[in-house]
C-alpha cells in the first residue's frame, strides 16, 4: 500500500496477530444479468464463510455488483468465490493481487468444477464446501504452508453451521428481505443442473431449533420477508412441516425453490399459505415432455401443469416459473407457445434462460461428445448466451427467441395484464417485483443485441 493511503477502517489493526482477510464476488464493471436489482439480495455464501474464521481475523466483504475492490488495501488474504460466468473477471481479480504477493485462494462453483483452471490464478483452490476444513485451510496460511487444493472427503454436517456474518454486508443490500438456508443437496438427476455435483445427492437438513434460534436474531418485526435459499424446500415433508411451523411463529413472509410436486400434496399447500407463503419458484423447464423426460425430469407431467398453478395459485401462493429455451425437442415455434402459456396462465413472475453446458453437467459431456459446443467464453455462459448448436433451430434463432420472450414479458402492458388477469394473490408485492427485474432484463437484452456474436453465422 502507498505512503499516506489510509488504511480501510474495517482493517484498522485491533489484534497484533490478527489477519485481514478479503473476501470477493466478482462482477465485470457494466455488466448486468436477468435477475439483478436495485438493492440485491443479501449474499450468504460469504457471510457463512466469514463466520468460519478466527474470531481475531479482521474480515471484509466485498461485492463488485455494489461496490468497488481497492486493490491497494492491506489485506493477508483474499478469497474469491466464483460462478462460470464471471470466472474471467474472478481470475484478473485474483491475478492482481498475487502480483502484489497477496496469497489468494479460489472456491465456490466453478473453481470447484474447474479446479485445474483455477489454480493458475490462485495459490490454492478450495473444492466444494469449506464447513469442516477452513480450520486446515487457516493453519497452513499461517504457516506458510497453503496446499494446491483442498477438498472435504464427506460432506459438511449442517449440525455445526454457524450463524452468517451479516454484519460485514454493506448497506446496500436489499432492506426488505433476510437469507437464510435450512438444507443442501438433491436427490435429482437433471443433467442441465450442477447442483448435485457441489452440494451433493443426500438432503442434508440443519436442526429446526438452530432455524429458530437465528429467525430470532434476524427478524425484528412480524411481516418481514424471509428468502430461503435451499434448492428445494419440500424435499422431506416432515422438515418442511416443521419449518413451516416456524416460520407462522415468527410472523414471516417468506420465498422459497420448490418442485412442481408440491401442487399434488394439500397438507404441504395449506401448511406453506398458513406460515406465510407469498411464492414459489418453480423449474417448469418445459412445456415437451420429451424434453423433460430427456434431460431427467421425468417427475414433470406436463399434461397436469395448467391443474397445479391452478391448485397452488388458488392457496393463494404466487409463482415464479422458470423457463429454458434450447432442449432437443425445441424448435422455432418454442418461444410463442411459453410466452402464451406464461400470459394465459398469468404466472406472476415468469423466467427465461438459454440451455447452457456448465462445466461438470451430463448436458457439457454430451454436447462435447457430439461437438456442439462452439463458445468456451466462461463469459457467455449467464444463460443468456446461445454456447452450443440446437438441434432444430439455428444459433439466431435461438438467441433472438429467447431476446423476445425476454423483452415481450417483462413489457409493463404484459406484466398488468398477468397480474390484473390472474388471482391477485400478494398484488403489489408482485408488481414492484416485476418492475424490479425489468431494469435488469432490459438491460441485458440491449447488451446482447448490441454484441456481434460470431455464432450467428453458424
Amino acid at each position: 500500500m502507498g505512503k499516506g493511503k489510509m488504511l480501510n477502517p474495517q482493517f484498522r489493526l485491533h489484534n497484533p496477530q490478527s489477519k485481514k482477510v478479503l473476501l470477493v464476488f466478482p462482477r465485470e464493471k457494466g455488466v448486468k444479468y436477468s435477475n439483478d436489482t436495485l438493492y440485491p439480495f443479501p449474499m450468504l455464501g460469504l457471510t457463512l464463510l466469514a463466520a468460519q474464521f478466527p474470531k481475531h481475523y479482521e474480515i471484509k466483504i466485498v461485492n463488485e455488483v455494489i461496490e468497488k475492490i481497492d486493490f491497494d488495501m492491506e489485506v493477508d488474504l483474499v478469497g474469491i468465490t466464483a460462478l462460470t460466468c464471471v470466472a474471467k473477471r474472478a481470475y484478473e481479480v485474483a491475478d492482481q493481487f498475487r502480483q502484489r504477493g497477496v496469497k489468494v485462494i479460489l472456491g465456490g462453483v466453478h473453481p470447484s468444477l474447474l479446479p485445474e483452471e483455477a489454480k493458475e490464478h490462485a495459490d490454492s483452490v478450495f473444492i466444494g464446501e469449506a464447513e469442516g476444513l477452513l480450520d486446515l485451510v487457516v493453519r497452513d496460511f499461517e504457516e506458510g504452508k497453503l496446499r494446491p487444493f483442498y477438498k472435504n472427503r464427506q460432506w459438511a454436517d449442517l449440525k455445526e453451521m454457524p450463524m452468517a456474518r451479516r454484519d460485514l454486508l454493506n448497506r446496500r443490500y436489499s432492506p426488505f428481505f433476510k437469507a437464510i438456508e435450512t438444507t443442501r443437496g438433491c436427490p435429482h438427476h437433471c443433467d442441465f443442473c450442477s447442483v448435485p455435483v457441489i452440494n451433493g445427492k443426500r438432503y442434508r437438513m440443519r436442526p429446526l431449533e438452530k432455524i429458530d434460534e437465528e429467525l430470532s436474531a434476524i427478524i425484528r418485526k412480524k411481516g418481514e420477508y424471509l428468502f430461503i435459499t435451499d434448492d428445494n424446500i419440500i424435499a422431506r415433508e416432515d422438515y418442511a412441516l416443521g419449518l413451516f411451523d416456524i416460520f407462522k411463529r415468527h410472523g414471516v413472509k417468506w420465498m422459497a425453490f420448490a418442485t412442481i410436486k408440491i401442487a399434488k400434496n394439500e397438507t404441504l399447500l395449506q401448511r406453506a399459505q398458513q406460515s406465510g407463503c407469498v411464492s414459489l419458484f418453480i423449474g417448469f423447464e418445459s412445456l415437451l415432455q420429451t424434453n423433460l423426460d430427456n434431460v431427467s425430469k421425468r417427475f414433470v407431467d406436463v399434461k397436469e401443469l395448467v391443474h397445479s398453478i391452478e391448485v397452488i395459485q388458488g392457496h393463494r401462493i404466487g409463482i415464479h416459473g422458470s423457463f429454458i429455451f434450447g432442449f432437443e425437442g425445441d424448435d422455432p415455434t418454442v418461444f410463442r407457445t411459453t410466452v402464451d402459456f406464461v400470459q394465459r396462465h398469468c404466472i406472476e413472475i415468469p423466467s427465461f434462460s438459454i440451455l447452457t453446458p456448465f462445466p461438470g453437467t451430463q448436458l457439457r459431456k454430451r454436447l462435447e461428445d457430439e461437438g456442439r459446443i462452439f463458445d468456451h467464453d466462461w463469459s457467455h455462459y449467464d444463460m443468456s448466451h446461445v454456447v452450443f448448436q440446437p438441434k432444430k433451430m439455428s444459433v439466431r434463432e435461438l438467441q433472438e427467441g429467447y431476446l423476445w420472450a425476454q423483452k415481450y414479458t417483462c413489457a409493463p402492458r404484459s406484466i398488468l395484464k398477468r397480474l390484473l388477469w390472474g388471482p391477485r394473490n400478494h398484488f403489489f408485492y408482485f408488481l414492484m417485483s416485476n418492475f424490479a427485474l425489468r431494469g435488469a432484463q432490459m438491460a441485458v437484452i440491449r447488451r446482447i443485441q448490441k454484441e456481434k456474436i460470431g455464432s450467428f453465422a453458424l
